[in-house]
Protein backbone atom coordinates (compact mmCIF):
# COMPACT_ATOMS: atom_id res chain seq x y z
CA UNK A 1 0.00 0.00 0.00
CA UNK A 2 1.29 3.63 -1.11
CA UNK A 3 -0.34 6.91 0.59
CA UNK A 4 0.34 10.76 0.06
CA UNK A 5 -0.98 13.34 1.38
CA UNK A 6 -3.06 15.65 -1.22
CA UNK A 7 -4.60 18.23 0.79
CA UNK A 8 -4.73 20.04 3.77
CA UNK A 9 -7.21 22.59 4.92
CA UNK A 10 -7.99 23.66 8.57
CA UNK A 11 -8.04 20.19 9.89
CA UNK A 12 -9.65 18.31 7.52
CA UNK A 13 -6.53 15.95 5.51
CA UNK A 14 -7.14 14.09 2.50
CA UNK A 15 -4.80 11.47 2.02
CA UNK A 16 -4.72 9.08 -1.21
CA UNK A 17 -4.10 5.33 -1.06
CA UNK A 18 -3.11 3.14 -3.64
CA UNK A 19 -3.38 -0.70 -3.41
CA UNK A 20 -1.23 -3.04 -5.60
CA UNK A 21 -3.22 -5.07 -7.99
CA UNK A 22 -2.57 -8.56 -6.63
CA UNK A 23 -3.53 -7.30 -2.67
CA UNK A 24 -6.97 -6.12 -4.08
CA UNK A 25 -7.27 -9.12 -6.25
CA UNK A 26 -6.36 -11.32 -2.94
CA UNK A 27 -8.67 -9.62 -0.78
CA UNK A 28 -11.37 -10.37 -3.83
CA UNK A 29 -10.94 -14.02 -3.44
CA UNK A 30 -11.10 -13.74 -0.08
CA UNK A 31 -14.55 -11.93 -0.21
CA UNK A 32 -15.89 -14.54 -2.55
CA UNK A 33 -15.01 -17.32 -0.08
CA UNK A 34 -16.55 -15.69 3.04
CA UNK A 35 -19.37 -14.59 0.96
CA UNK A 36 -19.84 -18.40 -0.30
CA UNK A 37 -19.79 -19.51 3.52
CA UNK A 38 -22.94 -17.20 4.00
CA UNK A 39 -24.70 -17.31 0.68
CA UNK A 40 -27.28 -20.44 0.20
CA UNK A 41 -27.39 -21.05 -3.35
CA UNK A 42 -29.63 -23.61 -4.80
CA UNK A 43 -27.28 -26.66 -5.88
CA UNK A 44 -24.35 -25.80 -4.22
CA UNK A 45 -23.37 -26.86 -0.81
CA UNK A 46 -22.55 -23.52 1.34
CA UNK A 47 -18.58 -23.18 1.18
CA UNK A 48 -18.88 -24.16 -2.43
CA UNK A 49 -20.43 -22.27 -4.55
CA UNK A 50 -17.93 -20.67 -7.58
CA UNK A 51 -16.66 -17.29 -7.54
CA UNK A 52 -18.29 -17.13 -11.22
CA UNK A 53 -21.62 -18.13 -9.93
CA UNK A 54 -21.55 -15.41 -6.62
CA UNK A 55 -20.41 -12.14 -9.56
CA UNK A 56 -23.80 -13.51 -11.45
CA UNK A 57 -25.96 -13.72 -8.30
CA UNK A 58 -24.95 -10.40 -6.46
CA UNK A 59 -22.69 -8.88 -9.24
CA UNK A 60 -19.07 -7.89 -9.10
CA UNK A 61 -18.94 -4.62 -7.76
CA UNK A 62 -20.86 -6.26 -4.83
CA UNK A 63 -17.54 -8.45 -4.51
CA UNK A 64 -15.03 -5.74 -4.94
CA UNK A 65 -16.93 -3.75 -2.12
CA UNK A 66 -16.96 -6.63 0.02
CA UNK A 67 -12.99 -6.88 -0.61
CA UNK A 68 -12.93 -2.74 0.05
CA UNK A 69 -14.05 -3.57 3.32
CA UNK A 70 -11.58 -6.41 4.57
CA UNK A 71 -8.81 -4.05 3.49
CA UNK A 72 -9.67 -0.43 5.03
CA UNK A 73 -9.77 -1.17 8.71
CA UNK A 74 -5.99 -1.98 8.36
CA UNK A 75 -5.45 0.78 6.43
CA UNK A 76 -7.07 3.40 8.03
CA UNK A 77 -4.66 1.92 10.89
CA UNK A 78 -1.28 2.41 9.10
CA UNK A 79 -2.29 5.98 7.29
CA UNK A 80 -3.17 7.22 10.83
CA UNK A 81 0.03 5.71 12.62
CA UNK A 82 1.95 6.91 9.56
CA UNK A 83 1.47 10.03 9.39
CA UNK A 84 0.62 10.63 13.43
CA UNK A 85 -3.28 11.65 12.79
CA UNK A 86 -5.52 12.77 16.12
CA UNK A 87 -8.44 11.57 14.86
CA UNK A 88 -11.83 12.97 15.71
CA UNK A 89 -14.47 11.59 13.73
CA UNK A 90 -14.83 8.55 11.38
CA UNK A 91 -12.90 9.07 7.80
CA UNK A 92 -14.74 9.48 5.10
CA UNK A 93 -13.87 7.53 1.99
CA UNK A 94 -14.00 7.94 -1.81
CA UNK A 95 -12.83 4.99 -4.10
CA UNK A 96 -11.08 6.80 -7.31
CA UNK A 97 -10.64 3.27 -9.51
CA UNK A 98 -11.92 -0.13 -8.11
CA UNK A 99 -11.16 -2.65 -11.13
CA UNK A 100 -9.88 -6.12 -11.16
CA UNK A 101 -6.27 -6.46 -12.37
CA UNK A 102 -5.63 -2.41 -11.94
CA UNK A 103 -4.62 -0.85 -8.83
CA UNK A 104 -6.94 0.20 -6.21
CA UNK A 105 -7.47 3.99 -5.61
CA UNK A 106 -8.67 5.55 -3.06
CA UNK A 107 -8.84 9.30 -1.28
CA UNK A 108 -9.55 9.14 2.67
CA UNK A 109 -10.35 12.75 3.84
CA UNK A 110 -9.63 12.65 7.76
CA UNK A 111 -11.05 15.61 10.24
CA UNK A 112 -8.42 15.83 12.96
CA UNK A 113 -7.31 17.77 16.22
CA UNK A 114 -6.93 21.24 14.81
CA UNK A 115 -3.58 23.28 15.05
CA UNK A 116 -3.60 25.10 18.33
CA UNK A 117 -1.13 28.03 19.07
CA UNK A 118 -1.37 28.55 23.16
CA UNK A 119 -0.59 32.14 24.94
CA UNK A 120 2.23 32.55 26.77
CA UNK A 121 1.06 31.04 30.09
CA UNK A 122 3.66 33.62 31.88
CA UNK A 123 1.85 36.64 30.92
CA UNK A 124 -1.61 35.26 31.61
CA UNK A 125 -2.94 37.07 35.47
CA UNK A 126 -5.31 36.13 37.68
CA UNK A 127 -6.14 37.16 40.81
CA UNK A 128 -6.55 35.35 44.06
CA UNK A 129 -8.54 36.51 47.14
CA UNK A 130 -7.47 35.98 50.51
CA UNK A 131 -9.72 33.71 52.74
CA UNK A 132 -11.41 36.01 55.32
CA UNK A 133 -13.04 34.16 57.94
CA UNK A 134 -15.30 36.28 60.08
CA UNK A 135 -17.21 36.10 63.23
CA UNK A 136 -20.15 36.91 62.14
CA UNK A 137 -19.89 33.89 59.76
CA UNK A 138 -18.80 31.76 62.64
CA UNK A 139 -21.57 32.61 64.42
CA UNK A 140 -23.88 32.05 61.69
CA UNK A 141 -22.67 28.24 60.66
CA UNK A 142 -22.87 27.33 64.59
CA UNK A 143 -26.34 28.57 64.56
CA UNK A 144 -27.21 26.75 61.27
CA UNK A 145 -25.95 23.36 62.75
CA UNK A 146 -28.06 24.13 66.20
CA UNK A 147 -31.06 24.62 63.91
CA UNK A 148 -30.32 21.38 61.76
CA UNK A 149 -30.17 19.35 64.44
CA UNK A 150 -32.86 20.35 66.88
CA UNK A 151 -35.73 19.16 67.70
CA UNK A 152 -39.37 20.57 67.44
CA UNK A 153 -41.43 20.85 70.41
CA UNK A 154 -45.76 21.94 70.72
CA UNK A 155 -46.31 24.75 72.73
CA UNK A 156 -49.60 25.91 73.53
CA UNK A 157 -49.08 29.18 76.06
CA UNK A 158 -47.69 31.58 73.33
CA UNK A 159 -48.12 33.15 70.03
CA UNK A 160 -46.14 32.34 67.32
CA UNK A 161 -42.38 33.32 66.81
CA UNK A 162 -39.77 34.38 64.16
CA UNK A 163 -37.78 30.82 64.28
CA UNK A 164 -41.12 28.70 64.85
CA UNK A 165 -42.22 25.88 63.31
CA UNK A 166 -46.21 26.32 62.35
CA UNK A 167 -49.10 24.04 60.90
CA UNK A 168 -51.37 25.97 59.16
CA UNK A 169 -54.94 25.29 57.34
CA UNK A 170 -55.07 27.57 54.46
CA UNK A 171 -57.48 28.68 51.77
CA UNK A 172 -55.66 30.35 48.34
CA UNK A 173 -57.84 32.83 46.61
CA UNK A 174 -56.63 33.74 43.17
CA UNK A 175 -57.37 37.53 42.48
CA UNK A 176 -58.76 36.97 38.49
CA UNK A 177 -58.07 40.19 36.04
CA UNK A 178 -61.81 40.73 35.91
CA UNK A 179 -62.48 41.55 39.46
CA UNK A 180 -63.53 37.36 40.40
CA UNK A 181 -62.10 34.95 42.89
CA UNK A 182 -60.83 31.49 42.33
CA UNK A 183 -60.91 29.56 45.55
CA UNK A 184 -58.75 26.68 46.54
CA UNK A 185 -58.54 24.76 49.52
CA UNK A 186 -58.56 23.94 52.43
CA UNK A 187 -55.17 22.55 52.40
CA UNK A 188 -52.52 21.54 54.78
CA UNK A 189 -49.05 22.58 55.55
CA UNK A 190 -46.29 22.97 57.57
CA UNK A 191 -44.09 26.10 57.53
CA UNK A 192 -40.83 26.68 59.16
CA UNK A 193 -40.59 30.03 59.83
CA UNK A 194 -36.64 30.93 59.87
CA UNK A 195 -36.58 29.33 56.29
CA UNK A 196 -36.05 32.12 53.90
CA UNK A 197 -38.19 30.89 51.22
CA UNK A 198 -40.65 31.87 53.23
CA UNK A 199 -42.52 34.62 51.84
CA UNK A 200 -42.16 37.58 54.42
CA UNK A 201 -46.14 38.29 54.22
CA UNK A 202 -46.45 35.21 55.05
CA UNK A 203 -44.27 35.37 58.06
CA UNK A 204 -45.21 38.75 59.26
CA UNK A 205 -48.76 37.61 58.90
CA UNK A 206 -48.64 34.86 61.12
CA UNK A 207 -45.83 36.13 63.61
CA UNK A 208 -48.23 36.85 66.82
CA UNK A 209 -50.53 35.08 65.91
CA UNK A 210 -52.28 32.12 69.03
CA UNK A 211 -53.45 28.65 67.82
CA UNK A 212 -56.08 28.29 66.28
CA UNK A 213 -56.16 32.26 65.27
CA UNK A 214 -56.78 33.06 61.81
CA UNK A 215 -54.35 35.34 60.02
CA UNK A 216 -54.40 36.51 56.35
CA UNK A 217 -51.35 37.84 53.60
CA UNK A 218 -51.49 38.76 50.28
CA UNK A 219 -48.89 38.04 47.68
CA UNK A 220 -47.63 39.05 44.19
CA UNK A 221 -46.52 36.10 41.89
CA UNK A 222 -43.09 37.23 40.60
CA UNK A 223 -42.17 36.43 37.12
CA UNK A 224 -39.73 33.70 38.32
CA UNK A 225 -42.97 31.70 39.35
CA UNK A 226 -43.28 28.22 36.97
CA UNK A 227 -46.87 28.51 36.34
CA UNK A 228 -46.74 31.66 34.03
CA UNK A 229 -50.41 32.01 33.88
CA UNK A 230 -50.33 33.53 37.79
CA UNK A 231 -47.11 36.18 37.02
CA UNK A 232 -47.88 39.23 38.26
CA UNK A 233 -51.58 38.15 39.60
CA UNK A 234 -52.34 38.64 43.52
CA UNK A 235 -53.23 35.34 45.81
CA UNK A 236 -54.43 35.87 48.95
CA UNK A 237 -54.28 33.30 51.45
CA UNK A 238 -56.36 32.94 54.16
CA UNK A 239 -54.60 30.87 57.07
CA UNK A 240 -55.17 29.66 60.69
CA UNK A 241 -52.39 28.06 62.89
CA UNK A 242 -53.56 24.75 64.07
CA UNK A 243 -49.94 23.59 65.82
CA UNK A 244 -46.92 25.77 66.81
CA UNK A 245 -43.42 24.21 67.46
CA UNK A 246 -40.56 25.77 68.79
CA UNK A 247 -36.61 24.57 67.82
CA UNK A 248 -35.19 22.69 71.05
CA UNK A 249 -31.14 22.90 70.41
CA UNK A 250 -28.95 19.63 71.07
CA UNK A 251 -27.16 19.70 74.24
CA UNK A 252 -23.57 20.77 73.44
CA UNK A 253 -21.70 18.07 74.85
CA UNK A 254 -18.19 15.95 73.10
CA UNK A 255 -20.67 13.70 72.10
CA UNK A 256 -22.74 16.10 69.59
CA UNK A 257 -19.29 17.80 69.06
CA UNK A 258 -17.95 14.55 67.63
CA UNK A 259 -21.50 13.71 65.49
CA UNK A 260 -20.90 17.12 63.72
CA UNK A 261 -16.84 17.02 63.26
CA UNK A 262 -16.53 13.70 62.80
CA UNK A 263 -13.42 14.19 65.79
CA UNK A 264 -13.25 14.08 69.11
CA UNK A 265 -13.83 17.86 70.60
CA UNK A 266 -14.42 18.83 74.11
CA UNK A 267 -15.79 22.20 74.61
CA UNK A 268 -17.57 24.52 72.78
CA UNK A 269 -14.84 26.82 72.48
CA UNK A 270 -12.97 24.08 70.80
CA UNK A 271 -15.59 23.48 68.62
CA UNK A 272 -15.94 26.97 67.75
CA UNK A 273 -12.71 26.79 66.48
CA UNK A 274 -12.75 23.90 64.63
CA UNK A 275 -15.40 25.08 62.43
CA UNK A 276 -13.30 28.62 61.69
CA UNK A 277 -10.93 26.00 60.29
CA UNK A 278 -13.03 24.52 58.45
CA UNK A 279 -15.00 27.36 57.27
CA UNK A 280 -11.17 29.13 56.30
CA UNK A 281 -10.06 25.88 54.29
CA UNK A 282 -13.21 25.78 52.18
CA UNK A 283 -13.05 29.28 51.43
CA UNK A 284 -8.93 29.37 50.79
CA UNK A 285 -10.23 26.35 48.08
CA UNK A 286 -12.84 28.06 46.59
CA UNK A 287 -10.55 31.32 45.91
CA UNK A 288 -8.20 28.71 44.60
CA UNK A 289 -10.73 27.16 42.68
CA UNK A 290 -11.66 30.58 40.74
CA UNK A 291 -8.45 31.60 40.44
CA UNK A 292 -7.81 28.47 38.30
CA UNK A 293 -10.86 29.05 36.77
CA UNK A 294 -10.04 32.33 35.72
CA UNK A 295 -6.49 31.07 34.35
CA UNK A 296 -7.79 28.20 32.07
CA UNK A 297 -10.99 30.78 30.95
CA UNK A 298 -8.52 33.40 29.53
CA UNK A 299 -5.91 30.70 28.15
CA UNK A 300 -8.40 29.36 26.50
CA UNK A 301 -9.96 32.46 24.98
CA UNK A 302 -6.72 34.00 24.08
CA UNK A 303 -5.74 30.08 22.22
CA UNK A 304 -5.52 30.29 18.01
CA UNK A 305 -7.62 27.93 16.92
CA UNK A 306 -10.64 26.30 14.99
CA UNK A 307 -13.03 24.49 16.77
CA UNK A 308 -14.24 21.54 14.69
CA UNK A 309 -18.40 21.82 14.68
CA UNK A 310 -18.16 18.22 14.77
CA UNK A 311 -16.95 17.75 18.34
CA UNK A 312 -19.25 20.48 19.04
CA UNK A 313 -22.56 19.03 17.66
CA UNK A 314 -21.72 16.01 19.60
CA UNK A 315 -21.10 17.62 23.27
CA UNK A 316 -24.30 19.39 22.58
CA UNK A 317 -26.62 16.37 22.03
CA UNK A 318 -24.64 15.11 25.12
CA UNK A 319 -25.97 17.76 26.86
CA UNK A 320 -29.17 17.61 25.67
CA UNK A 321 -29.70 13.69 26.23
CA UNK A 322 -27.81 14.80 29.93
CA UNK A 323 -31.29 17.96 30.53
CA UNK A 324 -33.62 15.57 28.64
CA UNK A 325 -32.89 12.67 31.34
CA UNK A 326 -32.66 14.94 34.12
CA UNK A 327 -36.01 16.55 33.64
CA UNK A 328 -37.68 13.36 33.06
CA UNK A 329 -36.30 11.60 36.44
CA UNK A 330 -37.05 15.55 38.60
CA UNK A 331 -40.20 16.39 37.11
CA UNK A 332 -41.56 13.36 34.80
CA UNK A 333 -42.20 16.17 32.00
CA UNK A 334 -40.71 16.41 28.35
CA UNK A 335 -38.16 18.90 27.15
CA UNK A 336 -40.74 20.84 25.22
CA UNK A 337 -42.73 20.77 28.71
CA UNK A 338 -40.09 21.91 30.42
CA UNK A 339 -39.48 24.97 27.92
CA UNK A 340 -42.83 25.86 27.82
CA UNK A 341 -42.97 26.22 31.44
CA UNK A 342 -39.54 28.44 31.56
CA UNK A 343 -41.03 30.37 29.03
CA UNK A 344 -37.88 30.14 25.64
CA UNK A 345 -38.46 28.31 22.44
CA UNK A 346 -36.31 25.38 21.29
CA UNK A 347 -34.85 27.38 18.52
CA UNK A 348 -33.25 29.60 22.03
CA UNK A 349 -32.27 26.66 24.32
CA UNK A 350 -30.48 24.85 21.15
CA UNK A 351 -28.44 28.24 20.15
CA UNK A 352 -27.75 28.43 24.01
CA UNK A 353 -27.02 24.58 24.22
CA UNK A 354 -24.22 24.92 21.24
CA UNK A 355 -22.50 28.48 22.07
CA UNK A 356 -21.91 26.45 25.79
CA UNK A 357 -20.76 23.36 23.73
CA UNK A 358 -18.34 25.00 22.03
CA UNK A 359 -17.03 26.54 25.05
CA UNK A 360 -16.46 23.22 26.29
CA UNK A 361 -14.66 22.18 23.32
CA UNK A 362 -12.36 24.70 23.05
CA UNK A 363 -11.27 24.62 26.50
CA UNK A 364 -11.02 21.06 26.37
CA UNK A 365 -9.19 20.95 23.68
CA UNK A 366 -6.53 23.95 24.51
CA UNK A 367 -5.72 21.80 28.22
CA UNK A 368 -5.03 18.95 25.88
CA UNK A 369 -2.45 20.82 23.87
CA UNK A 370 -1.06 22.11 27.42
CA UNK A 371 -0.76 18.65 28.60
CA UNK A 372 0.87 17.20 25.71
CA UNK A 373 3.52 20.55 25.47
CA UNK A 374 3.94 19.77 29.47
CA UNK A 375 4.32 16.01 28.60
CA UNK A 376 1.50 15.32 31.49
CA UNK A 377 0.37 11.67 32.27
CA UNK A 378 -1.63 9.85 34.40
CA UNK A 379 0.74 7.42 36.44
CA UNK A 380 -0.16 4.39 38.80
CA UNK A 381 0.28 6.49 41.70
CA UNK A 382 -1.92 9.10 40.63
CA UNK A 383 -5.03 6.74 40.38
CA UNK A 384 -3.64 5.23 43.87
CA UNK A 385 -3.98 8.82 45.24
CA UNK A 386 -6.98 9.69 43.53
CA UNK A 387 -8.68 6.66 44.90
CA UNK A 388 -7.76 7.04 48.55
CA UNK A 389 -9.02 10.40 48.51
CA UNK A 390 -12.21 9.34 47.36
CA UNK A 391 -12.47 6.53 50.10
CA UNK A 392 -11.35 8.64 52.88
CA UNK A 393 -14.28 11.39 51.67
CA UNK A 394 -16.95 8.71 51.42
CA UNK A 395 -15.73 6.33 54.01
CA UNK A 396 -15.64 3.29 52.31
CA UNK A 397 -13.00 0.20 51.61
CA UNK A 398 -10.38 1.62 49.16
CA UNK A 399 -10.25 -1.68 47.93
CA UNK A 400 -13.19 -1.99 47.21
CA UNK A 401 -13.06 1.10 45.31
CA UNK A 402 -10.39 -0.33 43.28
CA UNK A 403 -12.50 -3.49 42.39
CA UNK A 404 -15.22 -1.86 41.68
CA UNK A 405 -13.28 1.33 39.50
CA UNK A 406 -11.41 -1.61 37.19
CA UNK A 407 -14.73 -3.14 36.44
CA UNK A 408 -15.90 0.02 34.45
CA UNK A 409 -13.94 0.68 31.95
CA UNK A 410 -15.91 3.80 31.38
CA UNK A 411 -15.21 5.21 35.11
CA UNK A 412 -11.85 4.29 34.94
CA UNK A 413 -11.56 6.62 31.67
CA UNK A 414 -13.54 9.23 33.37
CA UNK A 415 -11.30 8.88 36.46
CA UNK A 416 -8.24 9.20 33.93
CA UNK A 417 -9.44 12.05 32.35
CA UNK A 418 -10.12 14.14 35.72
CA UNK A 419 -6.82 13.56 37.06
CA UNK A 420 -4.90 14.55 34.16
CA UNK A 421 -7.61 17.79 34.27
CA UNK A 422 -6.38 18.12 38.21
CA UNK A 423 -2.53 17.69 37.21
CA UNK A 424 -2.85 20.13 33.77
CA UNK A 425 -4.61 22.86 35.87
CA UNK A 426 -1.55 22.86 38.66
CA UNK A 427 1.01 22.99 35.83
CA UNK A 428 -0.82 26.25 34.66
CA UNK A 429 -1.12 27.72 38.25
CA UNK A 430 3.12 27.21 38.61
CA UNK A 431 3.34 29.27 35.54
CA UNK A 432 0.93 32.16 35.74
CA UNK A 433 0.88 35.46 37.44
CA UNK A 434 -1.64 35.50 40.66
CA UNK A 435 -1.88 38.48 41.98
CA UNK A 436 -4.17 39.43 45.67
CA UNK A 437 -3.28 39.11 49.15
CA UNK A 438 -3.42 35.58 49.24
CA UNK A 439 -0.75 35.05 46.46
CA UNK A 440 1.76 34.28 49.31
CA UNK A 441 2.01 31.28 52.04
CA UNK A 442 -1.15 31.60 53.85
CA UNK A 443 -1.17 30.92 57.80
CA UNK A 444 -5.24 29.15 58.71
CA UNK A 445 -6.23 30.19 62.17
CA UNK A 446 -5.06 29.58 65.39
CA UNK A 447 -6.19 26.26 66.64
CA UNK A 448 -6.05 25.68 70.46
CA UNK A 449 -3.12 23.79 71.73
Amino acid sequence: MRSEMVSQENNIITIKVEFEPGEFARNIDKAARELAVKANIPGFRKGRTPRKILEMRFGKQSLYAEALELMLPDAVEEVVRDYDLQLIDEPSVKVEKMEENAPLELKLTFEVTPEITLPDLGDISVERAEAVVSDETVEGTFQEILRQNSTLRPVEDRPVEGLDTVNISYFTVIQAGDGEEERHGPDEAPLDLSEVSVRNEIRDALIGKSLNEHAEAEVTVDENYPDKELVGKTIKYEMTVTAIKERVPPALDPEFFKKILGQDCETEDAFRQELRNRIFKNEEAANQSKAEHDAVEQISGKAELLVPQTLVSRQAESMKKDDEERILRGRNITMDQYLEEIGTSMDKYNEEILARAEAIVRRSLVLDKIADDMKITVEKEDFEGEMASMASTYGIDAGHLVNSLFKDEKNLMEMANRIKYKKTVKAIMDEVKINGAGTGETESPATED
